[in-house]
């Protein structure tokens, strides 16, 4: 089942009026979009050189991230995502990606674990949780190839995260905390559990091509 934020609904008084536009809110107080550069500070194999977040559509409900590791991701790779939307220097919740190699020997994609929890600060597991994008997909769910460089990640994480999507236009935010491991070897972006800037959770509505902002 797909989840809206909003529906989209010119009103008919407007059609009958042949009008194009509805008054939409104010800027948003936050991007909609953020990219964490991270410098080169650990092995090739883990280093995180790239985190970028994007707000959902504001008549959809799914938040992006996108995570990338120059020497790419293999079987072994752990990533963990940590979600902050409060301020506050305890994670609300985290994400948890396991590869492992292909099931079948010559096999093209790696196979995936991944599970949210909510809760649990830095270091405990917290509660696992149902989490998915808008469409009820898996949070990762492109194929993965050995070697890949970046990882895709798309999650309605005010439904992930099990809170109330910000009231009316508010657009709310969030942001992260990143941490790839292989091993004995990891690398956090930003580094030694610092946080990224905040992002909109949802872009301004544009009435003009979408209709209502109600």
């Amino acid at each position: 089942m797909v989840r809206l934020r909003r529906v989209a609904a010119v009103p008919l008084l407007a059609l009958a009026l042949g009008a194009t536009a509805v008054p939409g809110p104010a800027h948003a107080a936050y991007p909609s979009s953020v990219t964490v550069k991270d410098s080169r500070t650990s092995a090739r194999a883990v280093d995180i050189s790239e985190v970028r977040l994007e707000a959902s559509s504001y008549y959809d409900s799914e938040q992006y991230l996108t995570v990338t590791v120059p020497g790419g991701f293999r079987p072994g790779h752990h990533l963990t995502v940590w979600f902050d939307l409060d301020g506050d220097s305890t994670p609300d919740g985290h994400y948890d990606l396991r590869l492992s190699k292909p099931k079948k020997p010559g096999g093209k994609y790696l196979v995936k674990k991944q599970e949210f929890r909510r809760g649990g600060g830095w270091d405990d597991p917290g509660t696992k949780a149902r989490c998915s994008n808008s469409e009820d997909f898996p949070v990762s769910a492109t194929q993965l190839r050995k070697g890949t460089k970046k990882i895709p990640l798309g999650l309605d994480l005010w439904y992930c995260l099990g809170v109330p999507n910000p009231p009316g236009l508010e657009s709310g935010s969030w942001r992260v905390a990143v941490r790839v491991a292989l091993g004995k070897r990891a690398d956090m972006a930003p580094s030694g559990r610092g946080w990224s800037p905040f992002v909109a959770g949802w872009e301004p509505c544009e009435p003009s091509a979408s209709g209502d902002c109600s």
